[in-house]
């Protein structure tokens, strides 16, 4: 009888073991799977950051992450699906900006405020923009471009993915601080732009390094300016814009970050971003990023949320300054 009960009791206390680490499981783990939107289409550069994301996310927690394309109106319809979603932790946005500031900011009636609607978790990286031209233009510096403008005004053109886009932004930003009129030819997507760049239909566009790079490496683009704040170590001959402008503190980037809908726990929150920090700081990510050519910088919840602020208001300048507002 006393074996009996012995071997009750100890099958009971092993239940209760099991019981207890299927219920610590169950805190530190999500109860279902955990959404990344990507507010653009699936295959660039945000996209597949976000995917390697994922999958070290995955393995890390052990919860489910899927990666979701909500693209349309500049990553508007991604974005606002973001924010309308529970903040419960179980939908994250992974987006870019300055699509992110500025596509709202440029409507009449935005679906979304950057800085209200989101509560920002972590900035992972940015990818600096690089002013290019075909190779056959009868220019190699910056300053040759600006004379040779001057003396065609019939070729000043800039082509961007968009009205909106980051090329469009800093193409326009590229104007004021240069002093020329380059016309704005807006396409659907960075291929399209690359594609009449390359041909020498448009004169030059702003695009990320990341779209360039391949073909700045085999000698069918040239660039002239790189929007980082210093020279990169695959092309060194490359000035940056405020290096070839004489201009201090001139930069065009694009930066990508995690954000959740707003009113999700504090505590949540920071878990979340203790993982995003292990998880980029991994061997994995680290390798992507580099071969990606994005540049790591990682921003806290604090810092991110400061920042973003700072990005907004600018956002706002030029959204006015460029006459982008809906009427």
């Amino acid at each position: 009888m006393a074996r009996v009960t012995a071997a009750i009791i100890g099958a009971i206390a092993a239940a209760m073991c099991a019981t207890v680490t299927v219920d610590a499981r169950a805190q530190t783990s999500p109860s279902k799977p955990i959404t990344i939107i990507v507010p653009y289409s699936p295959g660039n550069g945000l996209d597949l950051l976000a995917r390697e994301f994922a999958a070290v996310l995955q393995e890390q927690i052990g919860a489910v992450f899927i990666v979701e394309n909500r693209a349309g109106a500049a990553g508007v319809i991604g974005t606002t699906s973001a924010a309308r979603a529970p903040a419960d932790g179980h939908t994250l946005l992974f987006t870019a900006h300055p699509p992110f500031a500025i596509a709202p900011l440029a409507l009449a009636k935005p679906p979304y405020d950057p800085l209200s609607s989101f509560l920002p978790i972590a900035r992972v990286g940015s990818v600096p923009l690089v002013l290019i031209t075909a190779a056959g233009s009868p220019f190699k510096t910056l300053d040759e471009m600006k004379a040779y403008v001057r003396a065609h005004p019939e070729r000043a053109t800039y082509a961007s993915a968009g009205v909106g886009s980051p090329g469009h932004l800093y193409g326009e930003q590229l104007n004021d601080a240069t002093g020329l009129k380059l016309q704005h030819v807006p396409y659907k997507e960075t291929g399209q732009a690359l594609t009449d760049v390359l041909s020498g239909h448009v004169l030059v566009s702003l695009v990320s390094v990341t779209a360039a790079a391949s073909h700045i490496g085999n000698g069918s683009l040239r660039a002239l300016a790189i929007g980082a704040r210093e020279r990169l170590a695959d092309f060194p001959d490359v000035p940056p814009l405020a290096e070839a402008l004489a201009k201090d503190g001139l930069q065009a980037s694009v930066w990508y970050g995690f954000f959740a809908p707003a009113g999700m726990a504090a505590q949540q929150r920071d878990k979340l971003y203790a993982e995003i920090a292990r998880a980029g700081a991994s061997p994995r990510l680290l390798a992507f990023m580099e071969r990606s050519k994005i540049l790591p910088g990682l921003l806290d919840p604090s810092a991110f949320a400061e920042s973003l602020t700072h990005d907004v208001e600018a956002a706002r300048s030029l959204v006015e300054s460029a006459g982008l507002k809906e009427r």
